[in-house]
């Protein structure tokens, strides 16, 4: 039972991929730019969709068949 965290940290998969991996090698390769060209960005500046701004992402044909006021609909949005 004392092992328990010393066998835990084994374990643990470290999602940042560092200079040299493939992993690295792959994000360079579909977006373009190293993996931590963003790290020194303190807001995401993409603006998100959000129940306020729906309709400039949205089709108006897509929204036409939507019941825009239902929670059902502002839970989708918010996902």
């Amino acid at each position: 039972m004392l092992a328990l965290p010393f066998y835990m940290s084994k374990r643990r998969e470290i999602p940042e991929p560092k200079k040299g991996q493939s992993e690295w090698e792959i994000f360079e390769e579909m977006f373009g730019q190293p993996w931590d060209a963003y790290k020194s960005l303190k807001f995401d500046p993409e603006e998100k969709i959000t129940e306020f701004n729906y309709e400039k992402f949205i089709h108006e044909d897509i929204l036409a068949t939507m019941d825009t006021d239902s929670q059902e609909f502002k839970d989708y949005i918010k996902l």
